[in-house]
Order: C-alpha cells, then sequence, then structure tokens
C-alpha cells in the first residue's frame, strides 16, 4: 500500500479526484472526463457518446491552463525547486508565448487524452 502523500491525502484523492472535479467545473463532457482518466461512460452513453476532436483540444486547454496557473502561483523558490528536478517543464514554462505556454502542436504537449481501449 502506498503512503499518502501527506497526512490523510492520496495519490487519487491529489490528482485523479482533483483532475476530474477541475474539469467539470469548466464544462467537459462527461465523456471527455471519463476518456482523461482512462475509464468508460457507463451503459447506453458508451455506445451513443463519443470524444470528439473539439472535446480533446478543449481538454488540452484546459490543462494547459490549470498547469500555467498552477506554475505561477508557486513563490520563486518553490518554482526553481519544480524546474531544477524537471528542467524540461522550465522550456514550456518561460517565453514561448505571453502567457507561458508552448507553441509546439498539441501532438507533442505533455498532457494529452488517454487512449481508450476497445
Amino acid at each position: 500500500m502506498r503512503r499518502p502523500l501527506l497526512p490523510g491525502v492520496t495519490f487519487n484523492e491529489a490528482g485523479r479526484h482533483s483532475l476530474r472535479t477541475q474539469l467539470a467545473a469548466e464544462g467537459i463532457p462527461e465523456v471527455a472526463r471519463a476518456a482523461r482518466l482512462g475509464h468508460r461512460v457507463p451503459g447506453m452513453a458508451r455506445v451513443y457518446e463519443h470524444v470528439t476532436p473539439q472535446m480533446e483540444e478543449r481538454v488540452l486547454s484546459v490543462l494547459e491552463s490549470l498547469w500555467a496557473q498552477s506554475v505561477a502561483d508557486l513563490t520563486p523558490v518553490e518554482r526553481e525547486r519544480l524546474f531544477s528536478m524537471a528542467p524540461s517543464l522550465e522550456e514550456h514554462y518561460h517565453g514561448h508565448t505571453k502567457s507561458g505556454l508552448p507553441q509546439e502542436p498539441a501532438s507533442k504537449m505533455i498532457s494529452q487524452i488517454s487512449p481508450i481501449a476497445g
């Protein structure tokens, strides 16, 4: 069993549950939220609902905005520590655009919709 990140806080609570909640707050459809987490929607919705390229683009846009804001909210010391642990993140944050996000096509982004099996 994995140790909690903080007392009483597990990765699922801090990561996956928060992500799903944030995506819902941004108006991302249930089918796209489920796909992002590698889940399937239950029942007949699985037959009639599918993730569209526009949904994927919207999820990516929301994730980029959340990431940029979370990095911007760090103190300079915290940001320096983050970038020292993962130097490639700094390239994506500094100087690419006014918002600090890279100007790369979505196919080269760090966050993408999880593939769905079968």
